[in-house]
């Protein structure tokens, strides 16, 4: 799948979600809702570094895929095409330019 047409796929269930809900996603509340999952996403590498809970594969599968819908639906309400700011981005930050 095209990342232009996952995009699209990604906003039509978030508008759809929100009408069910009733109420429109803020980009405040979009980027909430990626930080929580980031901070899900944590505890699961902190469980399996310190040993001091079980790390689950699902978890850590749910946690990004939540990552990525959040992140793109907060592209979606900036009005931002992710396939093109992700390839100015490697045109522009290339290996070389990284490395100084």
């Amino acid at each position: 799948m095209e990342i232009s047409k996952l995009q699209e796929q990604i906003d039509e269930f978030n508008k759809a979600w929100e009408q069910k809900r009733g109420y429109k996603g803020s980009e405040q509340i979009c980027f909430n809702h990626l930080i929580e999952e980031v901070g899900e996403l944590s505890r699961q590498f902190v469980n399996k570094d310190t040993g001091r809970d079980k790390c689950a594969s699902a978890e850590i599968e749910n946690a990004i895929g939540d990552i990525f819908i959040h992140l793109i639906d907060l592209a979606n309400k900036r009005g931002l095409d992710i396939e093109k700011t992700v390839l100015k981005i490697l045109e522009k930050d290339t290996p070389e330019s990284r490395l100084g």
